[in-house]
């Protein structure tokens, strides 16, 4: 999958030994392999592009679909000979592909969701059945369609502690209380307007992000701007409830920023949206699970150090509670794996006609399977 940052391809290739009831073993799922790899910097331009509404067309849109449909595929098959793994043992590839447009229910007056990257290139490249479009069922039974992976964390991290919320920090941060009452929902920005901004005042750097928050760390946070953009109605919304860059984008930002009597330093705007993310995804989880201990976070945003920093003291600001805040590496997960392993077991339920979506995280009608199939 690519998530909302944009940041690279991650692959993941899990076994699944599915539940047996007739001897009562529980389903168990193995990360045998992972890799990132970068998006070609061409791709990479073209997908941002396409995800804000004022710079996307249709032409942009199906070239954009094709291309990483074809970058997805040989990627795959490429990896697959590299482990020396034949395309006739792997079942089926499950791809999220691109989020382009995410307008949840209340957004506009139909409700949509689109991903990209062909499915058809993929199957086609690989020869392996390819499960895409994971979302739209979701949606059609008048879910969210997101978060999925919810489900996916509480398979993975259910039995690791009674007070565990699992976090997931791309372009969008996004939760998993792991208790008795379930649910999960995007609590705001990640990644997205940090990396943005960033990419903004750095016009050539040689990465697309501020690495470990060094530029971030370097300033201080403006506390009115920090307010203006913490009164945004989707904070306070209940939840279910998800977002992404076609809300919270760099128009979202210049807006609080113009409404500021003195326009801060680019560097003090980078340490108020690391706090933004933090101060966000502090709140929804306190919130949600007031009695919180374990929190593993997924996502490349568990790398940079600043906004790490920023969530322990946010969350614990008087260090009183035997709270962790960790990468999910402590818990044994590989960080950089997990999403795109969600959606291969999501493929996996699928190909078994297992329904893959949390209604109480997505707010569907019930319980769906989810994805279409293209025969590899």
């Amino acid at each position: 999958m690519t998530g909302t940052s944009v940041d690279g391809l991650d692959l993941a290739l899990i076994e699944v030994s599915p539940l047996n009831r007739a001897t009562g073993e529980k389903e168990t799922i193995v990360v045998l392999n992972a890799l990132t790899l970068p998006i070609p910097k061409a791709l990479h331009d073209m997908l941002l592009a396409c995800g804000q509404p004022e710079d996307s067309s249709v032409d942009l849109l199906g070239e954009c679909d094709t291309q990483l449909g074809r970058f997805i595929g040989t990627s795959i098959a490429d990896w697959l000979k590299s482990l020396g793994i034949r395309a006739s043992t792997i079942k089926a590839i499950g791809s999220h592909g691109q989020t382009v447009r995410h307008r949840p229910p209340g957004t506009l007056g139909t409700a949509f969701t689109l991903q990209i990257g062909d499915p058809n290139h993929i199957a086609e490249i690989t020869g392996i059945d390819t499960v895409a479009d994971f979302r739209r069922r979701d949606m059609a039974a008048g879910g969210e369609g997101a978060p999925l992976a919810p489900a996916f964390h509480k398979f993975l991290f259910g039995d690791t502690s009674e007070n565990t919320c699992v976090v997931n920090i791309g372009g969008i941060s996004n939760i998993s209380p792991l208790d008795e009452r379930g649910g999960g929902f995007d609590t705001g920005p990640g990644n997205c307007l940090l990396d943005s901004w960033f990419c903004q005042h750095h016009p050539n750097p040689s990465e697309n992000y501020d690495a470990a928050g060094a530029w971030a760390a370097s300033g201080s946070v403006n506390d009115g701007l920090l307010q203006r953009m913490l009164e945004d109605p989707y904070f306070s919304k209940r939840p279910p409830k998800t977002t992404g860059r076609e809300y919270f984008n760099m128009s979202w930002l210049r807006s609080h920023l113009q409404a500021l009597q003195d326009y801060p330093p680019a560097v003090d705007v980078q340490a108020t949206l690391s706090q933004l993310t933090a101060s966000s995804l502090a709140a929804a989880i306190i919130d949600t699970m007031p009695d919180v201990r374990d929190v593993p976070i997924c996502g490349g945003g568990r790398l940079n150090d600043h906004l790490m920093r920023d969530i322990r003291e946010s969350l614990n600001p008087r260090e009183k509670l035997d709270l962790r805040v960790m990468p999910c590496e402590t818990w044994g997960f590989d960080g950089d794996a997990i999403e795109a392993a969600a959606f291969a077991w999501l493929a996996f339920r699928r190909v078994a006609a297992l329904t893959g979506n949390l209604p109480a995280v997505t707010g569907a009608k019930g319980e769906r399977v989810l994805g279409a199939l293209y025969p590899g």
